[in-house]
């Protein structure tokens, strides 16, 4: 816990004012002048990195509860100036790159009137990162210092275009580091257990991070949070379904290798970082060790962020599938599964990976076979190539040319990916089927609506999720469905109901279908949100999909633009059903629909 005490500090209406003696501190490197205890005469910073060394600064720094980051004190304060080049979004951080507890400012100006853009303290443990949008030409203040009177000390702090300081973002970021899953190069089993009259078996994958950006990344062991947490999926496509079939758990990252799997490697000195271009294995039989596993429910993967000491309050790993990605034995056996294919996914969400904007890219798979029966479950074989930066469900349009594939992100949050396939029953009617797969978002999806024109009639509605397991709390129930309002809408519970209630979360996809009475055409889907956001966020986001037409003709069955008895026999052959032929939408085809078929015959 962090004690917090003010010293030598002094609050101007509710403004930052600095005090106390100010001693310049000479720069012993090289490349951008480092920073000044002197504001009004502090060097100019330059994207990228620049230095510091607040060891012999006394001045601290005021900041009132109207600041951004509220009342707080930057001890020790130093500054930089700072003039964009372009109008933007900029990325100040010091995560990473010290070894202290450091606090962050970028102010219009160094009077006690200067507003306070933005502010931050423990972004990234006990450094800050924080990003304000700035005007090109304009000169502002850039502050760093420590949270207490005693921290301080040298240390490196680095400015980016474009950032935006939390998760939904791509790869690449410029001076962050940038940790990808570079292999899959193993699997482990460890049996089965008998629940509820369901065989549940259990399995690992190994995985090889690799750091792809242009900074070190941490890599602390619990208690200390800034490592990766890695968790691990199973999903199967089998007859036109891509659907998740096995989760675990998290691995926590403990210590970084340096290796070369990914390109050359500029190797850190420490385990407690993965050096530039470098690569770390975890094998399969340590990524199923059930005591370096962590519960998901701990986890922000928008931010990165998640407790340093794991699995607070959390039972005992039940014995031999707990904790592990656990699958249902049926959703593997090869007499019930022919033809389908199988996929393993890991993936990693880290602080620095996030807050730098890369975490995009995070997750990575690659196939597998199922083989025989034996020690209890039945032997995996990984097959072909990992397919880095790739979550599986790109697997399914690569796999089928009819898939269309969509990305929906949420401001300030993550990334939904949503595939979607149409396939023509053959008898008047078409089967939508959906697959949504929430990357790395945090607010987490409660619904999702498709449009269903006037007219047109929806049946065989269905859901599909994954449950979690080894004691989370989350509410297994499945969304119900419902055809009202214009739209077909699976819901799920809220969170002012329940915080554990039926979502969507991070690195979990779920299911959902129905057949209707019209063809495809392209159209909006919605993902309602389930945690609130903060004032005037989106409660939603739409994604591209493929959804019902409006019928130009009600009780055109078939699509052939008139009403006749092709569609007469459609109705009479559903009858007492629930279609095709509801034209009335009351869920099942009676003589009330066969009068309006009959009133627009011709």
């Amino acid at each position: 816990m962090k004690i917090r005490i003010r010293l030598g500090a002094l609050l101007i209406g509710g403004s930052a004012l600095v005090v106390g003696q100010m001693n310049s501190i000479a720069d012993s490197t090289t490349g951008a002048a480092a920073a000044s205890a002197d504001c009004a005469t502090a060097p100019g910073a330059a994207l990228g990195d620049n230095s510091y060394d607040t060891t012999s600064a006394t001045a601290g720094l005021v900041f009132g509860s109207n600041a951004p980051c509220g009342a707080h004190t930057i001890y020790k304060a130093m500054y930089w100036t700072f003039t964009p080049a372009t109008d933007g979004l900029y990325t100040f951080t010091t995560c990473g790159m010290a070894t202290w507890d450091t606090r962050l400012a970028v102010m219009s100006t160094c009077s006690p009137a200067g507003t306070v853009l933005s502010c931050n303290d423990d972004a990234c443990n006990y450094q800050s990162s924080t990003t304000a949008t700035l005007v090109a030409g304009t000169t502002y203040r850039v502050a760093i210092g420590g949270f207490g009177t005693n921290d301080g000390g040298v240390g490196t702090m680095n400015i980016s275009f474009g950032g935006t300081g939390g998760g939904g973002g791509g790869g690449g970021g410029t001076g962050s580091p940038d940790v990808i899953v570079g292999s899959m190069p193993d699997v482990s089993k460890y049996g089965s257990v008998v629940q509820n009259g369901v065989t549940i078996m259990a399995y690992a994958f190994g995985t090889t991070s690799c750091n792809i950006g242009t900074a070190q990344l941490e890599w602390f062991a619990s208690p200390d949070n800034r490592h990766p947490f890695i968790p691990m999926n199973m999903y199967r496509l089998k007859n036109g379904r891509f659907e998740q079939i096995g989760m675990g758990w998290g691995k926590h990252g403990f210590t970084a290798l340096q290796g070369t799997l990914c390109g050359a490697c500029t190797a850190s000195s420490t385990g407690t970082y993965l050096g530039i271009g470098c690569s770390d294995p975890y094998s399969s039989g340590l990524n199923g060790s059930q005591t370096g596993l962590g519960t998901r429910t701990e986890v922000n993967a928008s931010t990165g962020y998640f407790p340093g000491t794991i699995n607070g309050g959390m039972p005992t790993a039940p014995a031999t599938i707990g904790r592990r990605v656990q699958v249902n034995a049926n959703d593997l056996n090869p007499a019930l599964n022919t033809g389908a294919t199988y996929f393993a996914e890991g993936q990693y969400i880290q602080q620095q990976d996030a807050v730098a904007n890369n975490d995009n890219n995070n997750a990575s798979h690659r196939a597998f076979t199922v083989g025989a029966l034996t020690s209890g479950a039945y032997t995996l074989a990984l097959t072909g190539a990992t397919l880095q930066q790739k979550p599986a469900i790109e697997s399914w349009s690569a796999a089928d040319s009819t898939v269309l594939l969509s990305y929906a992100d949420v401001t300030g949050d993550g990334r939904y990916i949503v595939g979607c396939k149409v396939t023509a029953n053959g008898n008047g009617t078409w089967h939508y089927e959906y697959a949504i797969h929430n990357l790395n978002s945090d607010r987490s999806g409660r619904s999702f609506s498709v449009p269903l024109p006037t007219g047109v009639t929806a049946t065989n509605i269905g859901f599909k999720d994954i449950n979690y397991h080894s004691g989370d709390a989350y509410d297994p129930t499945d969304w119900t469905a419902s055809t009202s309002g214009g739209a077909v809408t699976w819901t799920g519970g809220t969170y002012a109901t329940s915080v554990n209630g039926n979502a969507l979360r991070f690195a979990t996809l779920y299911n959902f279908w129905f057949d209707a009475s019209s063809a495809p055409t392209a159209t909006n889907g919605t993902i309602g949100l389930f945690k609130p956001g903060a004032a005037g966020a989106p409660t939603s986001v739409t994604v591209a999909i493929k959804g019902p037409i409006a019928t130009a003709i009600a009780g055109d069955l078939n699509g052939d633009g008139h009403v006749d008895g092709a569609d007469l026999g459609q109705l009479l052959s559903a009858w007492n059903t629930p279609g095709p032929g509801d034209l009335n939408g009351d869920g099942n085809v009676t003589g009330a629909d066969l009068g309006l078929l009959l009133a627009a015959w011709g």
